[in-house]
């Protein structure tokens, strides 16, 4: 079947002679004597008498709950009705239109819909519940999503800030109304200037809309508005490689003491970041004790985020539930992995235990100042010397930046602990190769920080070796590897 709406209301929808509590033969009751409308879907009634819709004696009802039927649907059948049914003409009406294209109807006169049940298979419009004197009972605002989510995601709605997250009746697009106000008959609550809804489904980007701030509504009202959620498959978290089942519900290998945990009182990190300004203060720490990648850090952060679970793995009842709270981290136009707390994005911020170099420089780290601290970036020198100078024991080895080189204010090259790169050759590794990390967004010798050095290379020998001298430029990348092997010594 399809939802119901004013292209085809006129040959769905059959006015039923009794209620559902009786024997029905149609999908909409008025209910007069109680004032009630009821809509009678076909899990409660296979078959309706579609005769006087041009129809046959037993139709499938057309009346399907998952589909629903758009208010305009209903007010239109009632219009529909009142023309042919005088019977129906000795009652007050029991729905209102205000606004088609917003989606504003209204029921009207003390008229309501028999349930909730009922009242959830209403797509394309948020209404108002009016007494007969016109005064709101009910109000209910109409959701409807506008951007892609998948037909098997579960989406749902909150109606405080951080508060009970609460899911649509059904799976898939949103096109539901809730519940935000009832007077004191009918719940005794308002929740009119608040409304966020979100998609968290484990291998897709998540996303999360709020009225206030993405939509610009002061007061939710008796209409519809659309939420422009948007989710698509995840980069690095899929269900092959990174198992929910592995990572959260019954974690294992990288993940089996994997936490969030609550600072109470954070200390400043030193000398892990190219800035050292800032507070460098974290409220919240990603306790990755098994030195996880960054993509299984971010795995268990969504895993996580569409969790009922407390924020607080030190046992702390703060309230804070991670399908309730924010998502732990953003991307940036560079592609970066961004931290931030879930709880209190603007006063706190969250750091990661352990990060393999590796991974270092996809990541940055707001701090509780909401500054942004990112690793220093340190490359791997590797200059291959060959096994001939390896092997003279007299052989050495010096790097200096080429700017001043071959005049007395030549600069030796230090490595990324302020040591000297030079010594002998003899402590070349197994492959011949002298390593060193040089800190590139830290080192100001030879240039500013963060700018790509040229330097020279020298291998002199005494004996075993010849000279060898070669220039490298160190940029920013995780490698820089060259050749600066001497030939064997055949002159002295």
């Amino acid at each position: 079947m399809a939802l119901i709406d004013l292209s085809n209301y006129n040959t769905t929808l059959v006015q039923s002679t009794d209620s559902r509590a009786g024997t029905p033969d149609g999908n909409i009751y008025f209910d007069k004597a109680n004032d009630l409308i009821e809509f009678i879907y076909a899990d409660e009634l296979a078959t309706v008498d579609l005769t006087s819709v041009g129809g046959g004696a037993s139709d499938p009802n057309p009346l399907i709950r998952a589909d629903g039927l758009k208010f305009e649907a209903i007010y239109a059948f009632e219009n529909q009705e009142r023309a042919s049914d005088e019977v129906l003409r000795q009652y007050d009406r029991w729905t209102s239109g205000t606004f088609k294209f917003g989606g504003a109807y209204n029921f009207v006169n003390a008229k309501t819909p028999s349930t909730d049940a009922d009242r959830a298979g209403i797509r394309g419009s948020g209404w108002n519940e009016l007494d007969a004197s016109a005064v709101a009972t009910r109000i209910y605002f109409g959701n409807k999503g506008l951007s892609n989510i998948e037909a098997g995601s579960q989406p749902y709605y909150q109606l405080a800030i951080q508060g009970t997250a609460t899911d649509f009746a059904k799976v898939g697009q949103i096109d539901e109304a809730v519940q935000v106000f009832g007077d004191v008959s009918n719940g005794s609550f308002d929740s009119r200037t608040y409304e966020a809804v979100s998609v968290r489904t484990y291998g897709n980007n998540y996303d999360r809309k709020a009225t206030t701030t993405d939509l610009g509504i002061t007061e939710l009202g008796g209409y519809s508005t659309g939420f422009a959620l948007n989710e698509s498959v995840h980069l690095t978290t899929n269900t092959t490689t990174h198992p929910l089942a592995d990572v959260y519900t019954t974690p294992t290998g990288v993940w089996a003491t994997m936490e969030l945990n609550n600072i109470a009182a954070p200390s400043a990190k030193s000398a892990e970041f190219s800035d050292e300004t800032g507070s460098r203060l974290f409220s919240w720490e990603l306790i990755n004790s098994n030195s996880a990648t960054l993509n299984q850090c971010v795995a268990w952060l969504d895993a996580f985020a569409t969790q009922p679970d407390e924020a607080d793995g030190l046992g702390v009842t703060t309230g804070s539930l991670g399908k309730d709270i924010e998502t732990w981290y953003s991307y940036n136009a560079q592609g970066q992995i961004v931290t931030k707390s879930g709880v209190d994005p603007t006063t706190e911020g969250m750091y990661i235990t352990n990060i393999p170099t590796a991974d270092q420089q996809r990541v940055v780290f707001t701090d509780d100042g909401g500054t942004v601290k990112a690793y220093s970036f340190s490359v791997s020198v590797e200059a291959d010397i060959g096994s001939t100078a390896k092997g003279d024991v007299n052989s050495w080895y010096h790097s200096f930046f080429a700017a001043a080189y071959n005049t007395a204010g030549a600069v030796t090259v230090e490595n990324s602990s302020s040591v000297a790169v030079k010594g002998l050759s003899s402590s070349a590794n197994g492959n011949n190769k002298i390593i060193f990390p040089f800190d590139y967004t830290g080192d100001t010798v030879g240039g500013t920080a963060e700018t790509d050095k040229d330097c020279v290379f020298l291998c002199e020998g005494d004996g075993g070796a010849t000279q060898a001298k070669t220039l490298y430029s160190i940029t920013q990348q995780t490698t820089v590897a060259f050749t600066c092997a001497p030939a064997a010594e055949n002159n002295v």
